[in-house]
């Protein structure tokens, strides 16, 4: 609450002013018995503070108006300490109250007998003057209350706009800027004074300024690219107009950061995972050297080329070495060259300007490039990138800067490739399919990820990570797997590596009816390979290669009609059409127990199988 002691100015100026309209001392005390304005008649010498035994003392403690006539009528006088050093010889003394608050009390004093008869004749008219300044002393402090409230206001306007992560522009009617925070400042490269008062369409030199300022014409998210001394402003720009009973009070811009734009949209549709070289799973000597080896290149900005086979892992790597890079906190963007269309793959690596092309979007689509700006960028399969913009990504490479489909101004960006590819780029460079200087490019730092059949003891942790993982996310309490089956997945090559293992762990876990995986709940393939490692004669026709399928089948599953329903699901088939092919087969004394009961009236099989 503001007290008259932070008024003591116009308090001084409204006594001084009583005085001389008057020809009476004024005396003026707060509730804390600090004089506050004084014209220091009535004192033989200074005195800064009352006393409550004072005739102003007590009605600053009452609230009473009283009226002195003289010192030998007065109770307080005649007990004052004061008395001999005091010219008082009439008073009148009036509170002031504020809010429902005794805040003080004025008194007018006579010292002279002339004084004392104008004031005790005039009483009535002195008090009611006096009550009136101690109205005027209390609009005052409503006016400092006031402007005190709009300078916390403004303070706290100014911390939320200085605060926020965009750059915030105000204008009168005119156009001419009255405010902006600090994060525009910035943005603009000139300090706060420098641009307070300059015409806002001389710093922000576009269309939809003017069209605002000139017209009202409010717009939202325009791309703006505007060029200062020290910086150049890229950013989305919106800008309302400020009505005040319904008449034009200026205009408020929003400007935010392009880069930021790029961020946000990262965060909203890139992957929010991420990983560490902790959570590769393999402890075979090759992978403990290549994991070292991944995170000690992590740190660096070179490019990297990760070679492997189909499912080892190369974007997973990809992954680890930017999370362990300074570049963590930026975006990291994948994109796979393979399973984009070979028309629009440029377009996606270096975006479009609006107009390019029928369909694009309006305002133009920033590339994968911009979004991956300070961070990583990740071109999966890139031997199948097509060799007519493999010179634009080596200029990119080299050049830092982009240039977007049908722009004409160079951006630049500050990205970390990692290339990977199952492909051996060095026979392609050779014939011809990939350029020589791009591939020196984007192999400075190449790291090979072996396949599991050359890591046989990683197969183990794996098999144990993916059973756990699986039984999880299944709901299944699986233990582990039967010694049969695990024999058989460890023989099996594993070309698909990682990915297949993860798939035939998924599978098994789904099939499995027990505590433990079986080979019954391994697919057929695995099985398959297994016995494929023996010499065997190649069948003759694809008629006798699944008959001979079924009867190994039904060797290991049995007769019953559970097994068959589990044959017909490892052969992908139907129940009824299993019985067809059983059917078909020859009635043998050894295989002839398998066919059953078929003459169920169902139709003879389609051949060949479907």
């Amino acid at each position: 609450m503001v007290r008259l002691m932070d008024i003591q100015e116009a308090v001084q100026q409204v006594s001084e002013a009583m005085a001389s309209v008057l020809d009476i001392d004024v005396i003026i005390s707060d509730a804390d018995f600090h004089i506050v304005g004084d014209t220091k008649k009535h004192f033989k010498r200074d005195v800064t503070e009352v006393k409550d035994t004072y005739v102003i003392g007590q009605v600053i403690k009452t609230g009473i108006l009283q009226v002195v006539s003289g010192k030998d009528d007065c109770e307080p006088c005649l007990s004052c300490m004061q008395q001999a050093s005091c010219n008082l010889q009439a008073m009148i003394c009036v509170p002031i109250h504020h809010a429902g608050t005794r805040i003080g009390a004025i008194g007018l004093i006579a010292i002279t007998s002339a004084s004392h008869d104008k004031l005790l004749e005039n009483q009535c008219n002195m008090i009611e003057f006096a009550e009136r300044m101690a109205d005027l002393i209390v609009s005052k402090l409503r006016e400092k209350e006031a402007a005190l409230h709009l300078t916390v206001a403004k303070n706290q306007l100014t911390s939320i706009m200085n605060s926020i992560d965009e750059g915030i522009a105000a204008t009168d009617e005119s156009g001419s800027i009255v405010y902006l925070n600090s994060i525009l400042e910035d943005m603009l490269g000139a300090p706060n004074r420098a641009l307070i008062g300059r015409t806002v369409t001389d710093v922000l030199d576009v269309p939809c300024v003017a069209a605002l300022i000139a017209d009202g014409v409010e717009f939202n998210n325009v791309e703006l690219r505007a060029h200062h001394a020290k910086s150049e402003v890229h950013a989305l720009m919106s800008g309302r107009r400020v009505n005040l009973e319904n008449k034009n009070a200026g205009a408020i811009f929003a400007l935010k950061k392009m880069e930021d734009v790029y961020q946000v949209i990262n965060k909203l549709t890139g992957s929010p995972v991420s990983t560490s070289f902790d959570q590769i799973i393999g402890d075979s000597a090759v992978m403990r050297q290549l994991k070292d080896t991944a995170l000690r290149v992590a740190t660096g900005s070179s490019s990297i080329l990760i070679t492997g086979e189909s499912g080892t892992g190369k974007e997973v790597f990809a992954r680890a070495i930017h999370y362990a890079s300074p570049r963590s906190k930026s975006p990291f963007i994948a994109i796979n060259c393979a399973a984009m269309p070979e028309s629009l793959i440029e377009s996606e690596l270096f975006g479009y300007e609006e107009g390019t092309f029928t369909g694009g979007i309006r305002g133009g689509r920033p590339g994968k490039f911009q979004l991956a700006h300070g961070g990583t960028i990740f071109l999966d399969e890139i031997g199948d990138m097509p060799l007519h913009l493999q010179p634009k990504l080596l200029r990119v490479l080299q050049e830092k800067s982009i240039e977007k489909l049908g722009g004409h101004k160079s951006l630049a960006v500050d990205v970390r490739l990692i290339a990977a590819t199952n492909k051996d780029l060095e026979a392609m460079v050779e014939r011809g399919e990939f350029r020589e200087d791009l591939f020196y490019r984007i192999n400075v730092i190449p790291l090979r990820i072996p396949p599991l059949r050359e890591r046989p003891k990683d197969t183990s942790l794996l098999l144990s990570n993916f059973l756990d993982q699986y039984s999880a996310k299944l709901n299944k309490k699986i233990k582990g797997f039967t010694a049969d089956a695990e024999r058989a997945l460890l023989s099996y090559p594993w070309r698909g590596n990682v990915r297949e293992l993860a798939n035939v762990v998924e599978y098994a876990i789904n099939m499995e009816p027990s505590a433990y995986i079986t080979t019954n709940s391994l697919p057929f393939r695995v099985l398959g390979k297994r016995e494929a490692l023996t010499p065997a004669k190649p069948p003759p026709t694809w008629r006798s290669t699944e008959q001979q399928m079924i009867r190994s089948l039904c060797d290991e599953l049995g007769t019953s009609v559970a097994a068959k329903r589990q044959i017909a699901e490892e052969l992908g088939v139907s129940l009824a059409t299993l019985y067809r092919k059983l059917k078909d087969m020859p009635a043998d004394a050894a295989y002839g127990r398998f066919r059953g009961n078929t003459s169920i009236g169902y139709p003879q099989a389609a051949w060949p199988p479907r």
